[in-house]
């Protein structure tokens, strides 16, 4: 009867995984999922070790980062790891190096070692640029630069900890007009086409409880802060205490109880005409109790968040629901999740610039706070046979305040005199929506050397206020093969497909009191690579990569095209 009981209040409430809220999750057969951190239940303390992934010989030199990945978790738990996700030895040392057919360096060192037995060291350099102009629709060039020095440790008696710093360097410099057809003076093109550079350091120190005890305390704290060089600094603090035991049932799972905390502070500098202060502060307190059993998992809980900003007198609080579990059958190898949830978060500029280089600087976003008053999820994954991952979802959310990119117009006192405003910039809308998406995800091995991964999604968002959810598509798909042909050749293609974009554009009518701006239906993105990696022996492999094979002229963003087809070469040493 208890057993049933059980079981009937899963289904009604509409279970998510666990991994949602970082809950280790105890599978059988070949695959186990990478530990990240050691305070989870039903795991034994064990000597940190550097946690190390070789980066694998995918570039990107597209301007942009194209964000094909979707939301939501793919891949049962069962699931059968494809070579691509296999742990590896940890090294002391990784490079990765090579040129492209712009001049375009690229290159990559990772370093990690245990200086003592509890004492570990990572280093991590990156560097990818352009030297020549990009000149297939319009000049431009771009850099990136990044460092960073992780240092983690168990000294401390029942804790470890972890900490690091970082500094990222990015430089973009697109024209977004072809000269061809549209010549300008030097004059003209610094007024226009201004380079944009980021510069941005931040640290992160965290503290762990590595007890697995049931009857005692757990602790995980969370210390991140971060400057983005004359615009912004955050703040964001966590906190999550939990206590285990067995309240009832089997001894091998108990019961967990706890509550997570978060805070962050964001302040971010305006420099339109007249500079200003955004300054904002958020919070959340979510009580939380989780059990699990054979066949099933739950977490039930609550989530009260707030924010407020210096603009505003009121704050904002809410209750939203925290809700979520998965019932395992057929010995674990299918498993029904769904959840329900929602919250606040602070939209941060430098995760706008981020996403969207070309958001001009002299643009200051009034940074709302996003709401997601209501979400929900929920599908099916299984693994078949040990070959077959499938994972099928659907997610719905209604949103507050979810920003949409627009064509920046500026202010006449910001344009010299005689000039039309095409500045080649965008600005940010914010709007209501409903989003529904579903989400499907295959991945099939076969004999060992042969790895097909394939994702679609199907996205319906609405908009309160504008005809349309500005550049996000409605369809989405990537499918990548990799296939070894012997120990020492290794082939790997990736196809890209996006559709439904839409841009708001500009008539061209200069009217300072009225612009009209008109729905643009963008071009499919269709975007295929070839690559492949010649083991040369254990420590050296060459790779290459043929990118944008197609050579199509899609848009990231309105007037900024990607670049067209190219050829990259290099080598990889591990040692």
């Amino acid at each position: 009867m208890k057993r049933n009981l059980i079981i009937l209040i899963l289904a009604l409430l509409s279970m998510q995984a666990f991994a949602q809220h970082d809950e280790q999750v105890t599978v059988e057969g070949k695959y186990r999922p990478k530990v990240n951190k050691v305070n989870k239940l039903q795991l034994q303390p064990e000597t940190p070790q550097p946690s190390y992934e070789f980066p694998s010989s995918e570039v990107n030199p597209k301007e942009t980062s194209q964000k094909f990945a979707l939301d939501l978790e793919k891949i049962a738990p069962t699931a059968y790891s494809g070579k691509d996700d296999k742990l590896v030895t940890p090294t002391q040392n990784f490079i990765m190096a090579g040129m492209g057919t712009r001049l375009s360096p690229l290159f990559l060192y990772k370093h990690n070692s245990m200086l003592t037995k509890t004492l570990g060291l990572g280093v991590g350099i990156r560097h990818n640029s352009s030297w020549l102009d990009i000149k297939d629709y319009a000049p431009s060039s771009y850099m990136n630069n990044a460092f960073d020095v992780n240092l983690s440790t168990s000294k401390f008696d029942g804790f470890q900890l972890e900490s690091g710093v970082y500094y990222k360097n990015d430089m973009y410099h697109f024209y977004g007009i072809n000269l061809a057809e549209n010549p300008l003076t030097d004059e003209q093109i610094a007024v226009y086409s201004p380079k944009i550079t980021y510069n941005k350091v931040g640290g992160h120190l965290g503290l762990a409880s590595t007890t697995t005890r049931v009857g005692e305390l757990s602790h995980d704290a969370h210390l991140d802060y971060f400057y983005l060089f004359d615009r912004e600094h955050n703040v964001d603090f966590g906190y999550t205490l939990g206590y285990a035991d067995n309240f009832w049932g089997d001894k091998s799972h108990p019961q967990r109880v706890g509550i997570d905390l978060g805070f962050q502070y964001d302040y971010c500098l305006g420099q339109v005409n007249n500079p200003f202060v955004v300054d904002r502060i958020w919070f959340k307190a979510a009580p939380f109790f989780e059990m699990s059993d054979e066949f099933y998992r739950l977490h039930l809980g609550v989530r009260l968040d707030g924010a407020t900003k210096s603009s505003e007198e009121d704050m904002f609080l809410a209750v939203r629901p925290d809700v979520g579990g998965s019932l395992f059958v057929l010995n674990k190898k299918l498993e029904f999740y769904a959840g329900l949830n929602g919250g606040r978060e602070l939209l941060r500029f430098s995760d706008i610039v981020e996403d969207n280089p070309f958001v001009s600087p002299a643009v200051n976003p009034s940074l709302p706070i996003r709401n997601v008053k209501l979400g929900f999820e929920g599908g099916i994954r299984t693994n078949i046979a040990e070959i077959v991952d499938l994972h099928l979802g659907v997610r719905y959310r209604q949103t507050d305040n979810d920003p949409l990119y627009v064509y920046h117009i500026p202010s006449s006192n910001e344009v010299p005199q005689g000039y039309d405003p095409l500045l080649n910039a965008f600005n940010l809308v914010y709007d209501e929506t409903q989003t529904v998406t579903v989400r499907g995800d295959i991945r099939v091995k076969l004999r060992n050397s042969l790895t097909a991964d394939l994702g679609l999604a199907y996205n319906n968002c609405k908009p309160t206020v504008e005809e349309y959810a500005w550049y996000r598509p409605a369809t989405e798909g990537k499918l990548k093969l990799t296939y070894d042909f012997n120990d020492n050749l290794a082939f790997n293609t990736t196809f890209l497909y996006q559709g439904g974009r839409y841009a708001k554009v500009w008539d061209g009518v200069v009217d300072w009191q009225n612009f009209n701006f008109n729905p643009e239906k963008l071009k499919d993105v269709f975007d295929l690579s070839l690559g492949a990696d010649y083991k040369v022996n254990d420590q050296i492999t060459a790779f290459a990569l043929l990118d944008n094979v197609a050579c199509q002229k899609y848009m990231l963003f309105y007037n900024y095209p990607v670049t067209g087809i190219q050829f990259f070469a290099g080598v990889k040493l591990r040692f």
